[in-house]
């Protein structure tokens, strides 16, 4: 005869002892969430974007990650970098800070850009590749840059490991626990790793986007490639609309990230002419929104000037 085990602890909830938790708190938690929403603290960052914000649920979400993916040339840092200023710009008076893991390139470049945009100067042109700039013109490019002196950005310039990355982290939060860190890795595939194979170091970082988000609960925005899946000829017939399938090690971070937005310029890249989603293809920036745990999907289209780095939604 089978005996049935018995309960040592008496009273104890043996559902607690195992790390269950009753129907009941989840409820409660729900109840919370839809209160903090009706009351206006929802603690939700919303961007300039409009239409993005709805996807988004209202914006940026502590605790989460955001994966914005593309083929190299696609406008990637651009996007993401616009997204961080804005961000700022949207949400002054409350405690962010921008930890920018800026391997690819380094941060005086990525101020270049941003002052091209305001400027509405091209790169080249405030380089003085073929004629020297004008006085004026660099005396609007020093008022556009020096804009962003205030903004709490930090940026660091050389390939770091997740240990690393964790403990900073770590140090910052117990220096200011009252910020929400963002940080943003450009891009996924150079952060170092003693792991042998690419999956496996993309794995690492994934996993450890998730330790700080739950520890944390910082913002994780993690610029990735695509592979070469969406070149492939017979991928025209379908406009080269890329599909999570596209995202390199999407194994991992596919599965980890909350949102995963995967940008696509078919006109410029691949000579698409015909319409593209509904919308003109000419300068378009296509932002598929291809995962998203709790929003919207779909296609946001942007108004790209990617000479002098502007990115707007377009109107409907």
């Amino acid at each position: 005869m089978t005996q049935k085990p018995t309960n040592d602890q008496g009273s104890q909830d043996p559902f607690k002892e195992q790390g269950f938790k009753s129907i009941n708190r989840a409820i409660s938690a729900s109840l919370y969430q839809v209160q903090d929403g009706i009351k206006g603290k929802r603690r939700v960052y919303p961007t300039k974007w409009a239409r993005l914000n709805r996807n988004l649920l209202g914006g940026l979400q502590p605790g989460k990650m955001y994966v914005i993916a593309g083929r190299p040339g696609v406008g990637k840092s651009a996007f993401s970098n616009q997204l961080i200023f804005d961000l700022l710009d949207n949400n002054r008076g409350k405690k962010l800070l921008v930890l920018y893991w800026s391997f690819e390139m380094p941060g005086y470049q990525q101020i270049l850009r941003a002052g091209a945009k305001g400027s509405g100067k091209e790169i080249s042109e405030l380089l003085s590749v073929e004629r020297k700039l004008e006085r004026e013109a660099y005396e609007a490019f020093k008022k556009e840059v020096l804009k962003y002196a205030h903004y709490p950005i930090y940026f660091n310039n050389i390939p770091r490991n997740m240990e690393f990355i964790k403990n900073a982290n770590v140090d910052i939060t117990n220096k200011k626990p009252d910020h929400v860190i963002v940080n943003v890795f450009d891009h996924s595939r150079l952060i170092l790793s003693d792991k042998e194979h690419e999956l496996q170091k993309l794995n690492d970082v994934s996993k450890g986007c998730m330790w700080l988000q739950a520890k944390m609960g910082t913002i994780n925005i993690l610029i990735s490639q695509l592979n070469r899946n969406i070149e492939q000829e017979h991928r025209a017939k379908a406009q080269y609309q890329p599909l999570l399938t596209d995202l390199f090690g999407g194994d991992s971070i596919g599965q980890d990230a909350h949102v995963v937005m995967m940008l696509q310029r078919p006109h410029d890249l691949y000579g698409i002419t015909d319409l593209y989603c509904d919308e003109d293809p000419v300068k378009l920036l296509a932002c598929h929104v291809e995962k998203n745990r709790d929003g919207l999907l779909g296609m946001i289209p942007y108004e790209a000037e990617m000479s002098t780095f502007t990115i707007n939604e377009r109107k409907k």
